[in-house]
């Protein structure tokens, strides 16, 4: 419909994801490999991300492999990234803009320059932004975000108290590279917070809005519904109607609370077209147990040791896990198991620093 200009039928999510899938279908045409394609390699990019985060969390090769080895063997990761639904999407762009907020949440402008403190943030918000324009679920990890942004902020400044109060009253135990330290941080911290928060307005806000609004176009542009900021308001209440109005039932849905356990996974598919006689073709997407019920477990330890170590990496995982699982305790609506796909990639790193 996109690629023919058409309104399209399915309008209960943002068009990127679905405009993803139709570059594959424009490259291979309208077929399985064409609208599978690009979800595919979203999912084989997965393993990189995730090895990159875990060798950055870790600092070891081998933790890096094992994450990107349990998420290569997951079930679920292997069934989303091939069918052409557009979850694959969202998640990748939640991996990616919370890797560049956990190498900004482990740095300071007090040690690094600010511009190099800057540049995470800003992929971090471009991702966020993609992400969005894909599916609602990235929004959720946006609260996630902000959390972690503040919260970085907020020691920053609890450290510019505390050289302030060390300059107060000076010790005669204090060397002078130790009082010239003290020095900086009161001298940097309210110019580089002001600046690192206007920034954040153009890379968290304008940008993700513009680049919401620019994945719209191509509803805008067929014939007779035209280009307007009010076409575009409509667009965002109809989905949001269509969701939180939604009433109905299905055999395969499921509560959050089931999700890590693989109590129902989802049936997609069952057929026997140009297959023998005898044969059946069938697509279910669910768990590996030996990740899920492992990770499960993982995430209750994961949480008790980052209250008794203060593990900053560890702190952005759990944050990145519960920002995207916890609004879906709200959610009244039927659910999936599929939804649960945003956590697996953090739960797997939590497995991995258990």
């Amino acid at each position: 419909e996109h690629l023919q200009g058409m309104k399209p039928y399915e309008t209960t999510h943002p068009p990127l994801g679905k405009l993803l899938i139709a570059l594959g279908i424009s490259v291979f045409g309208m077929n399985p490999f064409g609208w599978r394609i690009v979800g595919t390699l979203i999912g084989v990019a997965m393993i990189p991300v995730i090895y990159v985060f875990a060798k950055r969390m870790f600092g070891r090769s081998e933790y890096a492999f094992l994450a990107g080895f349990l998420l290569t063997c997951d079930f679920m990761h292997f069934a989303q990234t091939r069918i052409a639904t557009i979850d694959v999407y969202g998640v990748f762009f939640i991996m990616l803009m919370y890797f560049f907020m956990y190498r900004y949440f482990t740095m300071s402008f007090y040690r690094e320059p600010l511009k190099k403190t800057l540049v995470p943030l800003f992929w971090s918000g471009l991702f966020f932004g993609i992400g969005a324009a894909s599916k609602w679920i990235v929004i959720y990890g946006g609260a996630g975000l902000a959390l972690l942004f503040f919260l970085s902020l907020y020691v920053q400044y609890r450290q510019y108290r505390a050289a302030k109060a060390v300059l107060a009253r000076p010790d005669d135990k204090h060397d002078a590279r130790f009082l010239e330290r003290q020095r900086h941080i009161v001298r940097v911290f309210r110019p580089y917070a002001l600046a690192t928060l206007a920034w954040c307005v153009l890379f968290f806000v304008v940008i993700p809005a513009l680049i919401y609004s620019v994945s719209f176009l191509p509803y805008m542009a067929v014939p007779g519904e035209g280009y307007s900021l009010n076409n575009l308001w409509k667009y965002q209440l109809d989905m949001y109607n269509y969701h939180s109005k939604l009433v109905a039932t299905h055999a395969f849905s499921s509560q959050w609370w089931e999700w890590p356990f693989i109590y129902k996974p989802i049936w997609y598919y069952s057929g026997q077209s140009l297959l023998p006689e005898g044969f059946v073709s069938s697509i279910v997407s669910m768990g590996n147990p030996a990740v899920w019920w492992a990770g499960a477990f993982a995430v209750i330890l994961s949480v008790l040791l980052c209250a008794k170590h203060r593990d900053r990496g560890l702190f952005v995982v759990l944050t990145a896990y519960f920002s995207q699982y916890i609004p879906w305790v709200l959610v009244s609506r039927f659910s999936f198991i599929y939804h649960y796909f945003a956590m697996v990639p953090f739960m797997i790193l939590c497995i991995v620093y258990v």
